[in-house]
C-alpha cells in the first residue's frame, strides 16, 4: 500500500472544522491502489448480470466491449432495476416487495472497505475505539443524467440526490446515536460529475422538515424554499477521497452532467451498543480495542448477515417497518 499523499489522521484543526460545520472533506484518504478489488468485483458481477439479462432478454445486448461505466450506463438504461444488484443494502421498502428485486451485493470487496483501517482510524478520531458498522449504508453508481430513463433518474443511487439530513430514514431508536457518515469516492467527485453539497452549520439547527418524494418514498426531502439564504459548498475530492458529515447536517449530491460514471460509497458508523436506526438489517462490530474477540473479519459470514435478513424480511419473520419516511413530515410546509 503507497503512502505517499496519503494525509495524517484527523488532527486538532479538522475536528474542529467539523464541529463547527457538520462536514469534513479529506481529498485523498484509501489510496487507489485499494479501490481495486471493488472494481474487479463490480466488473464481475456487471457482466455476470450482463450474460444473464440478456439471457433472459431484459436487455438487447450484453455491451461487451464497452468500459464498465459506459457498459453500465447503457444496462441500466434498458433495465432500471440492475442498480438494486449493485447496491450494498437491501432496498427500503415497507411494503410492495418484490423477491426479483428485493437484492443486493455482498462480495468481499465490499467488506474490505467497511474495515478498512484508514477509514475506522478516521472513525476512531471521532466517535471512539468501540466501533460498528451501521447497515445504513449504500451504493452510489451514477451515469451521467443525459443518459438515464425519467422513472430512475430521482433514485440517488443513480440520479442526483435531494436535499436532506441522514437522521431522517432512521427509527427514533436511533435519535441519541453518535452516527457518523463516510462518504466515499471510488471515482473523482467534481461538480460537473455530481459531488457533495452542505449547508455549513446545518447540524445545529435540530430536525428539518422533510416533505415525502413523489417518485420514491425511501428519499424524503428538504424542500429548498426552508433553506433560503443558507449557500451550500461543494463538496469535490479525489478518487480515495472522503466526505465526514454528522447525521444532522444538510447536504445533497449535485446530478452528473459529465460523460462518465460518477461511483461512490456511503458508510456510516456509529458507538458500538448504540442503536443503528435500521434494526431489521445486520450491522457489526468493526473495531474494538477492549474486546477483540467480537471484531468480524469474515467476510462471508457478513455476507450470510444480509441473506438471513432478507430471508427474515420476505418471509414475514420480520414485522417491523425497515425505515422511516414520515416522521419529520409537516402538511403546512409541504
Amino acid at each position: 500500500m503507497s503512502e505517499e499523499n496519503i494525509p495524517p489522521v484527523i488532527d486538532a484543526e479538522q475536528k474542529e472544522f467539523f464541529e463547527e460545520n457538520g462536514f469534513l472533506a479529506i481529498d485523498q484518504l484509501v489510496p487507489p491502489d485499494d479501490l481495486l478489488p471493488i472494481e474487479n468485483e463490480y466488473a464481475d458481477l456487471l457482466d455476470r448480470l450482463a450474460h444473464r439479462l440478456f439471457a433472459e432478454g431484459k436487455v438487447s445486448s450484453r455491451y461487451d466491449g464497452l468500459a464498465f461505466g459506459d457498459r453500465y450506463g447503457r444496462l441500466v438504461g434498458e433495465f432500471p432495476d440492475l442498480h438494486r444488484f449493485f447496491n450494498i443494502s437491501l432496498p427500503l421498502l415497507n411494503g410492495g416487495i418484490d423477491p426479483d428485486t428485493f437484492r443486493m451485493h455482498s462480495g468481499p470487496a465490499v467488506f474490505g472497505l467497511l474495515c478498512h483501517p484508514r477509514i475506522l482510524d478516521v472513525v476512531e478520531a471521532f466517535i471512539g475505539p468501540e466501533i460498528s458498522s451501521s447497515p445504513v449504508q449504500q451504493m452510489r453508481m451514477k451515469p451521467p443524467e443525459k443518459d438515464l430513463r425519467s422513472e430512475v433518474s430521482g433514485h440517488s443511487n443513480i440520479g442526483a440526490t435531494t436535499w436532506h439530513q441522514d437522521i431522517v430514514a432512521l427509527l427514533p431508536e436511533a435519535d441519541d446515536t453518535a452516527q457518523l457518515t463516510v462518504w466515499l469516492a471510488i471515482t473523482e467527485a467534481t461538480i460537473e460529475n455530481g459531488c457533495l453539497a452542505s449547508i455549513p452549520g446545518s447540524h445545529r439547527d435540530g430536525g428539518r422538515v422533510h416533505c415525502a418524494n413523489a417518485k420514491l418514498a425511501s428519499e424524503p426531502h428538504v424542500p429548498e424554499h426552508t433553506l433560503q439564504g443558507r449557500d451550500p459548498v461543494p463538496l469535490p475530492v479525489g478518487k480515495g477521497g472522503v466526505v465526514l458529515f454528522h447525521k444532522m447536517n444538510v447536504h445533497r449530491a449535485y446530478p452528473n452532467r459529465s460523460n462518465g460514471l460518477r461511483w461512490s460509497m456511503d458508510l456510516r458508523y456509529h458507538p458500538t451498543g448504540q442503536a443503528s436506526g435500521r434494526p431489521a438489517f445486520p450491522g457489526f462490530v468493526a473495531r474494538s480495542r477492549a474486546n477483540l474477540d467480537e471484531v468480524l473479519r469474515d467476510p462471508s459470514e457478513w455476507s450470510r448477515s444480509w441473506g438471513r435478513a432478507r430471508d427474515d424480511i420476505l418471509s414475514g419473520r420480520y414485522r417491523g417497518r425497515l425505515f422511516e419516511d414520515t416522521r419529520w413530515a409537516d402538511v403546512a410546509v409541504c
